[in-house]
């Protein structure tokens, strides 16, 4: 299969920015569009069909991290599903929050607007050239911390972070370890079950290329989920009733007021109405394209392009920001700057190669910053190939 046939748009341009929104092949746009006709022509499906595609879209997860579909619920993005998370979780004054400097703005937003409106500490672990320490980790942390928030690979330069060890250092004072895998899920490989993360949290509009669909997903490690404070629970939320819904929508006898049973996964967490079913269509279809690929497969791809675009770095004498020999810190990201170009040169670099044709991404925070390239599985050597001779082009234009 020419995967890359799935990207249209692959024959007008070279697109190197999944870290910032992934494509989306046609074989999720096509069952969208099917649904979409079908709901003009037909009419809405009964509500049995919503329980399906949710269920349907819950065993993908399930192929892509590991985990059981019983300890997912769906969300609309990363931050929001971060929100839900903390709002879940049952924090006091006196408990700590542990979080680090180069997190994505959404995130730190999320987090330090719940530290203040609790009045919990926040502490801000600070990355040693984009590198993060475990034992400045371990001296961050303290008998009160009660949660660690990490993106699992960090935006601005694609370190992958410690996780092993993050798990350790939060078991050691009973701390939930929540993280943000919108740049890992999807790109190289997630295990959930080996990183034994209490929280897992991933829009879908990157790696896992459902822009615009709208969804992402939780995960919520099995023997947690009664310790949450669940927010208030709507039908979807609950069991299906004895009579099954197609009769209980009649039943003249029922009780509006009278609760059914909620479920007993991950699920009552979720939208309490009606889901954004199109969406989780298109969400569910695009997670299945990269199951059936493998995961596997992608990772090793998208590795072996991250090392020939390093190779290239190198061999210009250029320099790869937080550039680590240790793999086990690879993701797909990769963050270079161009000795004697001042960082807004590297802003301006960026949108000539978009005006080529080539669709890069200037990316800084926290005193790092270049230009950040994100290839994935549709992408080749020769993509790779266009933007460096682009680049040696227009340098002689700065």
């Amino acid at each position: 299969m020419d995967l890359r046939l799935q990207f249209p748009v692959l024959k007008r341009i070279v697109y190197l920015n999944t870290a910032g929104y992934g494509l989306v092949p046609l074989v999720s746009v096509k069952r969208v569009t099917k649904i979409l006709r079908e709901l003009c022509e037909k009419g809405a499906r009964d509500s049995g069909y919503e329980e399906k595609v949710l269920e349907d879209a819950r065993v993908e997860v399930r192929r892509l991290i590991n985990c059981d579909p019983s300890e997912v619920f769906f969300t609309v993005s990363t931050t929001t599903g971060l929100r839900e998370i903390l709002g879940m979780l049952r924090l006091e004054k006196r408990d700590a929050v542990v979080s680090f400097d180069l997190e994505f703005p959404g995130v730190a937003s999320v987090v330090k607007t719940f530290c203040s409106r609790v009045g919990c500490e926040l502490r801000v672990i600070r990355h040693r050239g984009g590198i993060y320490d475990v034992g400045d980790i371990e001296k961050a942390v303290g008998d009160n911390t009660r949660v660690i928030v990490a993106s699992s690979v960090q935006w601005v330069n694609g370190f992958l972070m410690p996780l092993r060890e993050l798990r350790e250092i939060a078991d050691s004072v009973g701390a939930y370890l929540v993280l943000d895998v919108i740049q890992h899920a999807g790109a190289v490989k997630l295990d959930v079950k080996e990183v034994g993360a209490d929280f897992v949290v991933a829009g879908g509009e990157k790696w896992l290329l459902s822009t615009w669909f709208g969804v992402g997903f939780v995960y919520v490690r099995r023997g947690i989920l009664d310790e949450l404070d669940a927010p208030p629970l709507g039908l979807h939320n609950m069991k299906e009733p004895s009579v099954k819904w197609s009769y209980y929508w009649f039943d003249p006898s029922k009780d509006c007021w009278s609760l059914l049973e909620p479920k007993k996964t991950a699920a009552r967490l979720e939208w309490a109405g009606t889901p954004p079913l199109l969406g989780v269509v298109g969400f569910r279809e695009s997670l299945a394209f990269l199951n059936e690929v493998g995961m596997e497969r992608v990772h090793e791809h998208n590795i072996r392009l991250k090392e020939l675009v390093v190779d290239s770095v190198f061999e210009r004498g250029w320099e790869v920001v937080s550039f680590t020999e240790d793999r086990e810190r690879w993701s797909s990201i990769t963050t270079f700057k161009i000795p004697g170009l001042s960082m807004e040169d590297h802003f301006r670099l960026v949108n000539m190669l978009k005006e080529e044709g080539v669709i890069a991404a200037a990316r800084g925070a926290g005193g790092l910053g270049g230009i950040r390239v994100s290839p994935h599985l549709y992408n080749t050597e020769e993509d790779l190939e266009k933007l460096f001779s682009g680049i040696n082009r227009l340098l002689t234009s700065l």
